[in-house]
């Protein structure tokens, strides 16, 4: 399997993973989407909190240059770590929501 569907597969392993978790408050639904085509993935909330609307997104991963790009994780998940005990190098995934300035100080990649 080329390493391009290899990272597709387990990053939508890891969204519909965790879409299965449902929000202890409000009427709230976790959906994934999958950007196959251009790459992008997502895990946004919507719904309502009593009055108050709820939506935004929780995770959000792309892969550009052949490389895992975290973009945004409102979580208390590891998505990188987890990433890595799935097999993919550290070399290969970039924390896309540090400054690049940051990401030199991690031992993931900085672009």
């Amino acid at each position: 399997m080329d390493k391009l569907t290899e990272y597709r597969q387990k990053i939508q392993q890891i969204l519909v993973k965790y879409s299965q978790y449902k929000p202890s408050y409000g009427e709230v639904e976790i959906e994934e989407i999958f950007d196959v085509e251009r790459d992008r993935y997502q895990l946004i909330s919507v719904g309502w909190n009593k009055q108050k609307r709820v939506y935004g997104s929780m995770m959000h991963l792309d892969i550009k240059n052949k490389k895992i790009w975290i973009q945004q994780n409102t979580t208390e998940v590891d998505i990188a770590t987890e990433l890595v005990e799935m097999g993919v190098p550290k070399q290969d995934i970039v924390i896309g929501f540090h400054t690049p300035k940051m990401r030199q100080l991690t031992d993931f990649a900085v672009c």
